[in-house]
């Protein structure tokens, strides 16, 4: 990387880590909720020479059909954006969940009771309500 001469950002060097060869562009755009606007940061590592097309399982950068986040990725940002530097174990936990409503609304649940033992029964019902809002319950 250094022989670029170009330093990269914290949001670039999140996107190479996770270009293995193997994983689709559709499939990063909906998993890697870390990594802001992925498609335009892989679009930007491909200009610099950091990355080929055919670092993509897919051969190509092009949107992916679906560009909303997933439901994983909406609740992660939720309990980043509440919770701040705590939200660590919340994200772990819906990470390690099946993706289903189903499935996160009975995450959501447990998380509630982790954060109102371990911040606030007020940040736990407002991330109980916001989480149930953005998986459609």
């Amino acid at each position: 990387m250094l022989s670029h001469g170009r330093e990269l950002s914290a949001n670039q060097r999140r996107a190479l880590l996770v270009v293995n060869g193997k994983a689709t562009l559709a499939e990063l755009g909906a998993t890697v909720f870390w990594v802001s606007d992925v498609v335009a940061t892989l679009e930007e590592l491909l200009a610099l020479g950091y990355i080929d097309d055919q670092a993509l399982a897919d051969g190509s950068i092009v949107q992916p059909a679906d560009s909303g986040p997933s439901l994983k990725s909406r609740l992660a940002a939720i309990a980043h954006e509440l919770l701040g530097e705590h939200a660590q174990r919340i994200i772990r936990k819906v990470e390690e969940s099946e993706d289903t409503p189903e499935a996160l609304e009975q995450v959501l649940t447990g998380c509630k009771k982790l954060i109102k033992l371990t911040i606030s029964e007020e940040m736990a019902d407002t991330f109980l309500q916001r989480g149930r809002k953005a998986i459609g319950k």
